[in-house]
């Protein structure tokens, strides 16, 4: 006779529900809806519940219902300031990838969106995000990914594309994903395509790395703690655990599927520092010199064969910092200067000077340029 609660998701429209479910496999709705729901406690007789729900625009109060989840009240307000700031809305978009195949993603809209204006987009993506539609973000310093929260308040569009691999073409894998997913607001009208940004970190700061050689449709672009080269990169250590890199391309997440030298040619061709001469779009590099998990020499080399190659760049590095920035200082540093980057691009902001003159490191700390 007895019952349990199970969460059910929707896989189509993100929606998530609460049933239950009793020993012959029958389900009964209790509550559901585009949120995420989290229960924290029956009472000890089984008749009460506290739980939370969230998305984009609800922060996680705590309810209170009785155990089947009818006559819900909301017991705290945790957070009254949001009503003072600009906030936005989360949409769930769908395309045909350039694989012909059928891709998702996360629109985050401003919250006085017009669809007859134009607004700067900015795309960031890791894998996948569809499956976190309805994620509450709350705003926060920037420790390597521009905070979306931030952007969409200052009246961009945030664009997060799922990314699905094919073992042996990372790279290409993205490129399939993300510029048909960007090309694809264009056509519907949301992205104008002289100003749209691009933004990764580490795995997705690779992909970065590798689409500004295969395309020009950015008009910016900040790729975090990027592997350059995937020759160099396999050889190297992880000096957080102390472990060589090269499981990463043989098994997990870097999904070549094979060494170095049983297929050369994939890794040369997945490597956007072979490609920098292609290159025509601005890039602010993010990495600091004490990241544990990829080696600062790759995004140093990068912004060096830039430099090389005559075409603009910057370098962020936060000197003792690691693939993270656990500095509050810095984190603030970033923030704004990968705001004022994106701003300067998409928005026709004046350039800052840090821009213009760079930092010498008699500057440093003093003279932070920002105006």
């Amino acid at each position: 006779d007895e019952t349990v609660v199970v969460s059910v998701w929707d896989e189509n429209t993100m929606d998530e529900g609460i049933y239950s479910l009793d020993m012959k496999g029958r389900l009964k709705k209790l509550a559901e809806g585009p949120y995420i729901y989290a229960i924290h406690r029956f009472s000890d007789n089984q008749k009460y519940c506290i739980w939370n729900r969230q998305n984009m625009s609800e922060f996680r109060d705590l309810w209170w219902s009785k155990a089947d989840f009818s006559d819900p009240i909301r017991i705290t307000n945790a957070n009254p300031q949001q009503s003072e700031y600009k906030w936005g809305t989360a949409k769930l978009v769908e395309w045909t990838n350039y694989e012909n195949k059928p891709n998702k993603g996360i629109l985050y809209l401003p919250e006085d969106y017009d669809p007859q204006k134009e607004y700067p987009v900015l795309v960031q993506f890791y894998e996948t995000h569809s499956g976190g539609l309805n994620t509450y973000h709350a705003p926060m310093l920037s420790s390597a990914m521009g905070d979306v929260m931030y952007f969409v308040s200052n009246g961009y569009i945030v664009f997060m594309p799922d990314v699905h691999f094919t073992i042996g073409a990372p790279g290409e894998s993205s490129y399939n994903a993300v510029v048909s997913g960007t090309r694809m607001l264009i056509d519907r009208g949301i992205a104008d395509k002289d100003r749209i940004g691009i933004q990764g970190h580490s795995w997705s700061g690779y992909q970065v790395a590798y689409l500004v050689t295969r395309t020009n449709l950015f008009r910016c672009a900040s790729p975090g703690a990027a592997v350059s080269s995937m020759v160099s990169a396999y050889t190297g250590i992880r000096e957080g655990s102390g472990m060589p890199r090269m499981f990463m391309y043989e098994e997990t997440q870097s999904r070549m599927g094979k060494t170095l030298w049983d297929d050369p040619e994939m890794y040369i061709k997945n490597s956007p520092i072979f490609y920098a001469d292609k290159i025509q779009t601005p890039l602010l590099i993010f990495h600091c010199d004490k990241d544990e998990a990829v080696p600062y020499s790759e995004g140093l080399n990068l912004f060096l064969a830039m430099r090389r190659l005559q075409k603009p760049a910057w370098l962020l590095n936060y000197k003792g910092d690691k693939h993270f920035l656990y500095n509050k200082a810095a984190e603030m540093d970033w923030t704004i200067r990968l705001q004022q980057f994106f701003d300067h691009y998409l928005k026709d902001a004046p350039m800052p000077r840090w821009m213009k003159e760079g930092i010498n490191i008699d500057e440093r700390g003093i003279d932070q340029k920002y105006d």
